[in-house]
């Protein structure tokens, strides 16, 4: 007679098998959703970095064409193509840097500012109206403005 006994899995092996993938499970997920919400808020704080860089160079760009400072964020025209990015305090400082702060990033708040806070030198209509020839810095590099 011919022995017709069928190799198989049995319910305790299957059962232990779920019960080591469950296990790992639980240790992975953690981790990975940490990894995730790390990303997150990196790719956030690179976003808000990028539009307090449009920002210096729209005002770059305003001096350059008008021959005076911007007084608001308003009066520049800003080129940015990220995230939404949406700021509480949006500062303009008077060597053309930017502060921003209480920033969210596509409606996530995010706890970081760009730029540095120069509350002390306050930015006035009238700071400094250049002229044809003047030197003006933007990024540690020296421009002598020309009529174009």
């Amino acid at each position: 007679m011919a022995n017709n006994k069928k190799k198989a899995f049995t319910l305790i092996e299957l059962i232990a098998v779920l019960v080591i993938m469950a296990i790992i499970a639980l240790i992975a997920t953690p981790l990975v959703m940490n990894i995730i919400r790390k990303a997150r808020m990196s790719a956030d704080k690179r976003s808000i970095d990028a539009y307090g860089r449009s920002i210096e160079l729209a005002i770059a760009g305003y001096l350059l064409d008008t021959g005076s400072f911007p007084t608001s964020v308003e009066q520049l025209t800003i080129e940015y193509s990220g995230n939404e990015v949406v700021c509480t305090t949006t500062q303009l400082n008077s060597d053309s840097s930017v502060y921003l702060d209480g920033c969210t990033v596509d409606g996530r708040s995010v706890e970081y500012h760009y730029g540095e806070n120069k509350s002390s030198t306050p930015v006035t209509p009238s700071y400094t109206a250049y002229q044809l020839g003047d030197h003006v810095s933007y990024n540690r590099v020296v421009r002598k403005l020309k009529n174009r």
